[in-house]
């Protein structure tokens, strides 16, 4: 009995359909029947390539490529280097990587890189440590840290597909009521007591409004903004804050519905919004470290409110030459 089978290279192309095209070889074809259509009915060659937005080179590559393969030759090629950067450490660094890693599981690729150039003169770069431990989490051989913090899987990066934006490199504030930055932080006061302290500070001004509140929930956030926007003395633009949970949900429906645009700072770069967290200091000392009244949230609010006034009508600030932050900006006004 003979059997016969197809080759290797057959089994692996059966599942290919040919019917299947890109989705860029269909719009690559599509334009070219425009620019067809559009020259047939006498339109000039530079009048038809401002029209479909593609330029003379491309329109005549695309032709040929059409012509020799079809449909198919439009389709993308890919951009996969020829030669493919290749491990540049040998199994040894990768034993010695993998044997502290699994005694220290909490430690990044930083403080391994360190240890192991101090105790075994390694003499490898922090990247190439840092690519090792990437590839033996591929290999299942040690756990990513997010794993020992109760995450089955690295924290993904947020989707901008809402109100908020992502904040973009050199974006500044340039008049009041632009890029006002606001924040919220966690204070312990005597007898257990918890507050959650939300502030809101025009960096071009310093003008600073704050709130005191029993949670920092995205609700709390979005009543103090409506607070933000009656005792401020100038319309609302922009405000940028960072990643907190706080700042997403009922707060990024308060700034879409008051039409202030909301920007998100990247992770982990508090010097961006340094004009809040700066004030979170010296409320910290000056109003907090101090305060002696009752421990009721009314109370504090009312101490709270004192100071403020003391904070933006009469404490002068360095960053504005001394002067106070109201003074400033009726400067500016005038």
């Amino acid at each position: 009995m003979q059997i016969k089978s197809l080759r290797n290279k057959s089994y692996r192309n059966i599942k290919i359909d040919e019917r299947e095209v890109s989705a860029v070889a269909l719009c690559r074809r599509r334009k070219l029947e425009v620019y067809s259509s559009l020259r047939e009915s006498g339109c000039s060659e530079n009048a038809a390539f401002r029209a479909i937005e593609v330029s003379r080179a491309t329109i005549y590559r695309w032709h040929a490529l059409y012509r020799a393969h079809g449909i198919h030759g439009l389709s993308p090629k890919s951009t996969r280097p020829n030669v493919v950067r290749q491990p540049c450490w040998n199994k040894d660094i990768q034993q010695q990587v993998f044997q502290l890693r699994r005694k220290h599981p909490l430690w990044g690729k930083k403080t391994l890189w360190a240890v192991l150039r101090r105790d075994k003169g390694l003499k490898v770069s922090m990247s190439t440590v840092g690519r090792i431990l990437k590839k033996l989490i591929k290999l299942g051989r040690v756990k990513p840290v997010c794993y020992y913090y109760g995450h089955l899987s690295s924290k993904r990066a947020r989707v901008f597909n809402q109100h908020a934006k992502r904040w973009k490199k050199g974006m500044k504030a340039k008049v009041p009521g632009q890029l006002v930055q606001v924040d919220h932080m966690s204070i312990s006061l005597l007898r257990g007591m918890s507050i959650k302290h939300f502030k809101a500070t025009c960096p071009v001004t310093k003008i600073t409004v704050c709130q005191a509140y029993d949670n920092a929930s995205s609700q709390t956030a979005a009543q103090f903004l409506l607070k933000v926007m009656a005792e401020m003395p100038f319309k609302l633009d922009s405000i940028q804050v960072d990643g907190g949970s706080e700042f997403r949900s009922s707060f990024e429906d308060a700034c879409a519905k008051s039409n202030i645009e909301l920007f998100v700072l990247p992770p982990r770069s508090p010097e961006l919004n340094g004009c809040v967290e700066r004030c979170n200091r010296t409320l910290r000392y000056e109003f907090y470290q101090l305060y002696d009244g009752l421990l009721s949230l009314i109370e504090l609010r009312r101490a709270l409110a004192k100071y403020m006034k003391l904070y933006n009508l009469f404490r002068p600030h360095q960053a504005l030459d001394l002067d106070t932050p109201f003074s400033y900006y009726n400067k500016l006004r005038a």
